[in-house]
């Protein structure tokens, strides 16, 4: 059995966090590595779960695209899909009033899911909770890496959902995350050292959130 190395690791968005590292032999130490390289860390992650939290009122007008399918699919997927804007559109308002670049992304984010024709995609995800900050950090995330890796698939992504039908759906949303987040210096991060109860930006970090 391989031993527990807990270890500051560099994250996605460019600050220190500590990651516990315990899959057996080097090449689940690299597994391990790859996984934390390629996530966000803990500050980032409560700062878009603090963005995304459920809001009491609200209205964001969009468009939304005809569902395809059987029509009995698409009848029901349609109440779905309305259940999950009555939800997700006070957010979506809350985000739109934003200047912080983190809330663009997360805008971005809720659009490219709303754009999903497929009647399936809303029935197989029907008790799936798209605004939980967990899935919006896992959403961002998967926007702000330069490769896609295998360990992060989901079948309720609606970034994976794009990336086999349609990849430009994607780009969209990376333009218009990008719009404003090139607008803004980055600044670099906190000069804190992670501490194991709680996981602090390096001082030599740069991060797009902080």
């Amino acid at each position: 059995m391989g031993a527990h190395i807990t270890a500051p690791t560099k994250c996605l968005c460019g600050h220190l966090d500590l990651f516990s590292f315990t899959s057996p032999g080097m090449g689940g130490r690299r597994q391990d590595r790859l996984y934390a390289s390629s996530t966000i860390c803990g500050e980032c992650s409560a700062h878009i779960r603090e963005l995304v939290a459920p809001q009491a009122k609200g209205f964001y007008q969009m468009s939304l695209p005809q569902l395809a399918g059987h029509p009995r699919s698409v009848s029901w997927a349609q109440s779905l899909r309305l259940a999950h804007i009555r939800t997700l559109g006070p957010i979506m308002a809350h985000l739109k009033c934003s200047t912080d670049p983190v809330a663009v992304a997360a805008l971005a984010v809720f659009e490219m899911l709303f754009k999903i024709t497929d009647a399936q995609y809303w029935i197989a995800g029907r008790d799936h909770a798209f605004g939980a900050g967990h899935w919006v950090v896992s959403e961002i995330e998967h926007l702000m890496r330069k490769r896609d890796l295998a360990m992060h698939e989901n079948s309720r992504s609606a970034y994976c959902y794009w990336k086999r039908v349609n990849p430009a759906v994607i780009d969209q949303a990376k333009q218009d995350a990008a719009v404003l987040l090139s607008s803004f210096a980055l600044a670099p991060g906190k000069t804190t050292t992670p501490q194991p109860a709680q996981a602090k930006p390096s001082e030599a970090g740069t991060s797009v959130f902080l």
